[in-house]
């Protein structure tokens, strides 16, 4: 068992939990104390290696994944072991009211077995599917909400795939497109929204939950085939993109911006939070003579050991500058996410948009949700008229409107990936903004390789930094928050 739960634990550091040496010793022997009944199992190991809330999903995923008899072929091994930790097989678990996909949808599955091709389709219509029944068969599923009936569905469209190929690791949504014409999904969206109107809200906000379940659910047994199908290094692929620390901001999915979400708040009450208090009694700089004086009296009046002034957290003064052109808009709301949180914890903090003209939003922040911030930032802010990044005749146009917010004081903080679209860089008035502050960072969310081409003029800003980052994903922004605040 030693063996198993140490790779169950390297597989939880690759998705990014933090899983420590002595987490794991706790976990073997909570398991020598509590047995191996599969819920108590799940919860010592579950209360043992996760320390943050946001992980739990990713627990879960492979927790299952790893303990499913289907994880690399059938682990014989693991059955004999730990027959009750295992994972019901399909079929094993039965569930009241109709089964709308047992009957005439499971005779269907012997078309479609994996190992073929046939019943794959590369349409975005209804394609080769179960026929137009199959609607009626999706619908009832959603309306009724059996766990049990929405996994057989799900399976059921994962089969069409039929043998599981690399192009379906590469491009998991592609693949997910073609499970959704084969199921008509699209179809009975539709229809469930038209009906929606005639029933309680409460209804079709069930409906909408259990679409949403039933779209998780599809992901996890794609991933599921194509592990057991692919092998090891689809099983790394997988993970590394469930590691939300290393993971570019660009291939972010939609559940994935959420939880990075949090983790960005997090970060930026942890910084602010850090900053309030107090910092250790000062070991070297500037001697007190006071006390310096005051510590001698315990040895005749001979100062042998001076006494330093204790030092404060000064609060930064931040004007931060940030594009949020099409190129970098998603990194942009990470980053205003960020700007948001510590914003609403200094007083001394000024923040401006631009894409070829700049405008400050500070205002928009303040007291503010987040969700409502960003959306007036989108709607009232002038930052635009070209639709096209001009670095250049922005920073023109700082100078001549704002270079009275900047002091000797003022870290400039400017976000952005340096694509000009060949416009005039206009370095001579960047200079002179830089020239006008205490410290100039900027922060590139692209990767440092693909600098200065194309139309990328980071070579060309970059000399007037102090310093200039690469930021790409979390934990990045996490290293260098750190830095700057």
């Amino acid at each position: 068992m030693d063996r198993n739960i140490l790779e169950f634990a390297t597989l939880l550091r690759k998705a990014g939990v933090k899983v420590s040496h002595s987490e794991v010793a706790d976990s073997l022997q909570a398991l020598s104390l509590a047995g191996l009944e599969k819920g108590v199992f799940y919860d010592s190991l579950a209360v043992t290696m996760v320390k943050d809330w946001s992980d739990f999903n990713i627990f879960d995923k492979i927790f299952n994944y790893y303990f499913d008899p289907e994880f690399f072929g059938h682990r014989e091994e693991a059955l004999k072991r730990w027959p009750k930790l295992m994972l019901p097989l399909q079929g094993e678990s039965g569930c009241s009211g109709s089964d709308p996909v047992s009957g005439k949808g499971r005779s269907q599955d012997s078309e479609h077995d994996a190992g073929t091709d046939r019943g794959r389709s590369t349409g975005f219509g209804q394609g080769q599917g179960l026929a137009t029944a199959a609607i009626d068969d999706f619908m009832q599923v959603v309306k009724i909400g059996c766990h049990e009936d929405m996994a057989d569905i799900v399976k059921k469209g994962v089969k069409s795939l039929g043998a599981i190929r690399e192009e379906d690791l590469r491009d998991m949504k592609a693949a997910v497109r073609q499970v959704k014409v084969f199921l008509e999904w699209n179809m009975g969206v539709y229809r469930l929204e038209r009906e929606a109107c005639e029933v309680d809200e409460s209804v079709s906000l069930k409906w909408q939950e259990r679409l949403t379940e039933m779209e998780e659910m599809l992901y996890r047994e794609l991933e599921k085939a194509i592990i057991n199908q692919l092998g090891q290094e689809a099983l790394d692929t997988i993970l590394f993109r469930e590691n939300l620390n290393e993971i570019d901001f660009y291939s972010i999915s939609a559940p994935q911006t959420a939880e990075i979400k949090k983790k960005i708040s997090k970060l930026a009450h942890k910084l602010a939070t850090r900053l309030s208090f107090r910092r250790r009694r000062a070991k070297h700089g500037k001697i007190d003579l006071p006390k310096t004086i005051r510590k001698s009296m315990a040895t005749g009046g001979v100062p042998i050991k001076p006494a330093f002034r204790d030092r404060y957290p000064t609060r930064p003064e931040i004007v931060i500058l940030c594009d949020i052109s099409g190129s970098v808009r998603i990194f942009s709301e990470f980053m205003l996410q960020l700007v948001y949180s510590i914003q609403n914890r200094f007083v001394h903090v000024r923040s401006f948009v631009f894409v070829d003209t700049p405008d400050e939003v500070t205002q928009y922040m303040h007291n503010r949700e987040i969700e409502d911030g960003i959306r007036d930032i989108y709607n009232k802010a002038r930052f635009s008229k070209t639709a096209f990044s001009d670095y250049g005749q922005m920073f023109i146009e700082f100078c001549e409107n704002y270079l009275a917010v900047l002091n000797k004081k003022t870290t400039l903080i400017v976000i952005g990936d340096a694509r000009n679209n060949y416009h005039r860089a206009h370095t001579d008035y960047y200079q002179k903004m830089c020239e006008e502050v205490k410290k100039v960072i900027w922060l590139n969310p692209e990767p440092s390789e693909n600098w200065d081409n194309e139309d990328s003029i980071m070579s060309v800003y970059g000399p007037f930094c102090h310093q200039v980052f690469e930021c790409r994903n979390l934990q990045q922004l996490d290293r260098v928050a750190r830095k700057i605040i």
